[in-house]
Parts: structure tokens; C-alpha cells; sequence
């Protein structure tokens, strides 16, 4: 079996509004689309998103991995992977050429499920076929006022049946963040699980430790992000001073980098992202990693591959889950997005592969300049 063809697709979706987190103002998304076929005639989908530009990931999948594919045998996964990697190390070990290689490794695998007929997170071993999972919110909205709007949604995620609810902190004073939740706490009441995300908007363990005192009274399971990534040392000051527990990890990069987070012992919970970490590759290495310490997994974003990799992981608690599409659009391009179950929970699809299927008309719509295809007609057998 070989691989015959590798198609990406760059995408821009406009959101309905502008929208706010700590550290900036999101007008758009884009997305990275990844096709991956082989000579059995089975398509592969994988995908990545990008804040700012997916063009330079794409540009990385067309220019540098593409062609190592081509040829190659498609069920060779953990071959690819490092021949993807260690043949990069040089153009980076994070950013543009690890999200293009996740997303490769997530249509790779998406093309073996396919190919032995089940879906992902049974061809993974798995360990149950629903997921908790938690509405994912409480961004800030220009020409919105900050509590009305953030009530209204809170709201809304309760009269829909989730448990569990995660908000943005950073972008106003700390006292007027306790404002907000406190507002979210009471309308949650003490039963429902309650996250905060500042994005790594605080630079300095002080100022942070300012806002966990306001708030630690508010039973908060975790705190995404306080700090950026790399501040290590700051994670581990800022743990010795609240009873807040910490999380992070969506920008993290492989089973090494979460190796050292793990290590230094200051973190709870890690938030690997398949589409940014290395693919369904990395992060199940990743969950068994934080496993064998006892550390919790809830990954980040992209509840359309996390799903999978939830069900066939013991160490994953949360999936997260946005409500709609004010925040992220990835829906409007799938015929079939997911949705909830009456018990708060995610329901891995029972089809094939990823379970994923695209609208091609939508994408057209969105696509942002001429695809671009690596193809080998005739591949020998």
C-alpha cells in the first residue's frame, strides 16, 4: 500500500463578531486542512488551526513533508512520524512545522481507522465511548457590557445540561475578574465544576497571585494558562502560594516538553492539543506520560479528534467543548458537527476513521487561495 496523494487546503472563516480573550481580539479563524490518500482508495483527513495565518503550515506540508510522503506506506505511522520530525529539526521543533506534522499524523490515522473499518478510538484501544466534557467561554466582546453578556451565556450552558464551565480572567483588574466569577459561580451554583484561562496573560507570579487570593474562595478546579508556557519556575512559585490547582500545555510541543512539565511536579492538570502537540501520536504518548505520575489530562480545543483520544485514554477527565459558533467556526465547515448528549457528555461516532465529514461547498466558500496537491500517479506496488 503506498501513499498516492497529499492535498492541502487553507481556510479563513470569519467569526460572527469580533471576539476577546486576555491577550488579543480575534476577528477570524483559519484552519489548515490535510488530505492524505493512498492507492486503496481511502482518504485520510487531518487539521490544525491557526490564529494568525495557516499559511506558513501549509507552506510546511506542501514544500517539506509532503514529499517524504509520497511512496511511503501509509500504516507506517510511528516510521513517519520521525521521519517527519527528525528530518525537520533544523526548520523547528515547534510552531508552523509541528502543527503541519500533527495534522498529517491525524490524517494518517484517520486513513488506518478507515482502513481496518472502525472508529479512531477503537482501533486505540478503548476505554469507554463517552466523554465529559465542559462548555468553553466567557470571552470579552467589543461594545458588550462584560456581566450581561457573560450571564447570559453562563445561562445558556446550564439550561443546555453541561457540569462543568470554563471562563476567560485576565483582561480586566483582578477585582473586577472576581466580579466575573463570582457572577458565574452563582449562577452555576456549587455543583457544577468551574475553569478560568487567562491565556498566559500574566508576566509577573505577584500580579497573578493577586487575583488567585480574590478568587480561591470560589472552588475553582483549575487554572489554564496563568503563566506563559515556558515560565516553569514561575508555575512552580505561583503553586507553592495558591490553593488554586494549575494547568497548561495547549501550545506544548511533544512528549519531551510535557515530559519536563510533568517533572517539575507544579502542574495538576496538562492540556495537550493533538493538533498542535505532534498528532494522535504524541498525545497518546503524552497521556501515558502524565498517567504514570498522576496527572490529569483535559485537553485543549478540537473536540472533533479529542473525543477519540479521550475515549481511549483512562487519564482524560474533560474534553473541551464551545457552544456554537461565536468563538470557533471549525463547524461550518463539517456536515455532521458534534453535539452534546442529554448527560453533558461527548459520544464518540460509531462510523469509521475520524467520523469526520467535510462540506465541500463551505470550504470552497472559505478556501483561501489555489490547492495545492503532491501526487505520484503511477506508484509502484
Amino acid at each position: 500500500m503506498k501513499i498516492t496523494e497529499v492535498k492541502t487546503q487553507w481556510v479563513r472563516i470569519p467569526l460572527e463578531r469580533p471576539v476577546g480573550f486576555s491577550i488579543k481580539t480575534l476577528k477570524y479563524r483559519e484552519y489548515l486542512l490535510v488530505r492524505v490518500r493512498s492507492d486503496e482508495g481511502i482518504e485520510g483527513v487531518g487539521f490544525c488551526l491557526q490564529d494568525t495565518s495557516a499559511r506558513p503550515a501549509k507552506a510546511v506540508v506542501d514544500e517539506l513533508l509532503a514529499p517524504m510522503l509520497i511512496g511511503e506506506d501509509p500504516r507506517d505511522i510511528a516510521k513517519l512520524w520521525d521521519k517527519m520530525y527528525f528530518q525537520t529539526v533544523r526548520a523547528g521543533r515547534r510552531g508552523n512545522v509541528l502543527v503541519a506534522i500533527s495534522a498529517i499524523d491525524i490524517a494518517l490515522w484517520d486513513h488506518q481507522a478507515k482502513l481496518a473499518g472502525m472508529p479512531l478510538h477503537k482501533l486505540l484501544g478503548s476505554y469507554r465511548d463517552e466523554v465529559p466534557c465542559y462548555a468553553s467561554g466567557g470571552y470579552y466582546y467589543e461594545g458588550k457590557e462584560v456581566y450581561s453578556k457573560l450571564e447570559e451565556e453562563i445561562q445558556g450552558y446550564m439550561d443546555q445540561g453541561y457540569k462543568a464551565v470554563k471562563i476567560k480572567v485576565g483582561r480586566l483588574s483582578a477585582k473586577e475578574e472576581e466580579k466575573r466569577v463570582e457572577l458565574t459561580r452563582n449562577l452555576i451554583g456549587p455543583d457544577v465544576k468551574l475553569m478560568i484561562d487567562a491565556n498566559q496573560s500574566y508576566l509577573d507570579v505577584n500580579e497573578c497571585l493577586e487575583l488567585c487570593r480574590r478568587i480561591e474562595r470560589y472552588d475553582i478546579m483549575f487554572f489554564e494558562e496563568p503563566l506563559p508556557m515556558d515560565m516553569i519556575e514561575g508555575f512552580n512559585r505561583l503553586s507553592k502560594q495558591t490553593s488554586i490547582p494549575l494547568a497548561t500545555g495547549e501550545v506544548g510541543a511533544t512528549r519531551w516538553e510535557f515530559q519536563e512539565l510533568i517533572r517539575h511536579g507544579a502542574l495538576n492538570y496538562l492540556q495537550p492539543d493533538a493538533t498542535q502537540c505532534g498528532g494522535v501520536s504524541e498525545f497518546m504518548k503524552i497521556s501515558v506520560l502524565a498517567g504514570a505520575q498522576g496527572v490529569t489530562i483535559t485537553p485543549h480545543y478540537f473536540w472533533d479528534i479529542h473525543v477519540h483520544l479521550a475515549c481511549a485514554s483512562r487519564e482524560v477527565a474533560f474534553v473541551e467543548k464551545f457552544v456554537g459558533t461565536d468563538v470557533t467556526n471549525f463547524d461550518h465547515i463539517m456536515k455532521n458537527p458534534y453535539q452534546l448528549s442529554s448527560q453533558g457528555t461527548l459520544v464518540a461516532p460509531k462510523i469509521a476513521g475520524l467520523g469526520i465529514e467535510w462540506n465541500e461547498e463551505a470550504i470552497q466558500k472559505y478556501l483561501m487561495e489555489e490547492n495545492i496537491v503532491s501526487e505520484q500517479i503511477n506508484v509502484a506496488n
